[in-house]
């Protein structure tokens, strides 16, 4: 069983958790990662760098576990049964997979973003980080912020609306982290 820390900001729920025994298969993306950076496609440059980088699942199949975790913690904890998906939906072109890399070099940050766009779920785990890293925060109204320090294995888990960002990375080492959306299972099929 995973212990999960919750965190309500107005009607949103926010859940954490680090995996248990993430560092074989942490190894495993990154060593996948590293082999697969010659492929990498990416969606749009932010702050002089990508912000975000994409993968095929046949060249990093070991982002299949936490994302799979995710839907299982997402179904018992806010009782919504929610698909994995690897690959867009083969009728919508130019799009991306749905999940993807941010790496992160000093200084640099992720903008204030959501990722409603027919996801139900969103999900960010870190590969590679310390405290110092940028904190991944989610603005309230009135200037609030509530933030979650970064930690190698921790999994953090939200609705796909809640807006969020992450602060600057003040560390010398890059921040690796893997990013990833679930759907509404079934999947409506008006949309897809």
């Amino acid at each position: 069983m995973i212990v999960t820390e919750e965190y309500r900001m107005g009607q949103d729920r926010i859940l954490s958790c680090v995996i248990p025994q993430y560092q074989d298969w942490i190894d495993s993306i990154l060593n996948e990662l590293k082999r697969g950076k010659n492929n990498f496609e990416y969606s749009h440059p932010i702050g002089g760098r990508w912000e975000n980088s994409y993968l095929s699942i046949n060249d990093i199949p070991s982002v299949r576990l936490p994302m799979r975790l995710a839907r299982e913690i997402i179904k018992e904890k806010w009782q919504k049964p929610t698909i994995v998906l690897y690959e867009p939906p083969h009728h919508l072109k130019n799009v991306h997979p749905p999940f993807w890399f941010n790496i992160a070099k000093c200084n640099e940050i992720t903008g204030v973003h959501d990722h409603a766009q027919l996801a139900s779920f969103s999900g960010v785990v870190y590969l590679q980080c310390n405290s110092f890293s940028g904190q991944l925060y989610f603005p309230q109204s009135g200037g609030d912020e509530f933030s979650i320090i970064p930690e190698v294995g921790k999994m953090v888990l939200f609705p796909s609306n809640v807006r969020h960002g992450v602060h600057p990375n003040k560390s010398e080492d890059e921040r690796i982290s893997l990013a990833f959306n679930l759907y509404p299972f079934p999947l409506p099929s008006e949309e897809w």
